[in-house]
């Protein structure tokens, strides 16, 4: 497999791997240390997403079965994902000027939107990987090239936020951060459909 293949199919692991750190990490510290919200609410809210996100991975994997072998499903699944994941991670990070009940109805709306569509996206991803080819060594190199560019996800979100927040503010700051995801999820995307080999899937009628 060519290098320009390898790269094409890692580049979404970027920012996919960029999601996960403020999903767990930095979107409690912001409700709860920015916004005021309580501590034990918060962990609730978290706990019964999360929750929620393992429940329903299965039925995603279903979906993503059923419709992968249309024609054009798998590219639709992607991008719909895609589009739901970006709208979320915003919406995250852009919470109104509410009361501790509707950030904490915020929250767990958001939350449940950038689950499902992270599961979405992220089981098309990972299952296209296993499917472009079956050889041993070949899939240890596809593997190695999206961990590479996860790893550089993880710590682009891991230093950028803080520039921002301490220059502008936590609220300012991590919508700045969320857009630049956005832009990086669709540059990722568009890398990865048009460059990546294609799965290999057998298509029904």
């Amino acid at each position: 497999m060519k290098r320009l293949g390898l790269a094409g199919y890692a580049a979404l692991s970027l920012p996919m791997a960029m999601a996960m750190l403020p999903i767990y990490m930095i979107s409690p510290k912001f409700y709860g240390d920015a916004l005021g919200v309580d501590l034990a609410a918060l962990g609730v809210i978290l706990f019964l997403t999360r929750l929620l996100d393992t429940a329903q991975d299965p039925l995603i994997g279903r979906l993503v079965d059923l419709l992968q072998r249309k024609k054009h499903g798998w590219t639709f699944l992607m991008l719909i994902s895609t589009v739901v994941l970006a709208g979320g991670f915003v919406m995250l990070f852009a919470p109104p000027s509410w009361d501790e009940s509707g950030l904490l109805l915020w929250l767990a709306i958001s939350l449940i939107i950038v689950y499902a569509a992270h599961s979405l996206i992220n089981i098309c991803y990972l299952t296209w990987g296993a499917r472009l080819t079956d050889d041993v060594a070949a899939r240890a190199h596809v593997t190695a090239w999206r961990e590479a560019f996860g790893l550089v996800g993880v710590v682009v979100a891991s230093v950028l936020p803080s520039f921002w927040v301490s220059d502008l503010g936590a609220r300012a700051g991590y919508q700045i951060f969320s857009w630049v995801f956005v832009v990086l999820l669709i540059i990722g995307l568009l890398t990865t459909l048009l460059f990546s080999p294609r799965p290999q899937i057998s298509i029904g009628k």
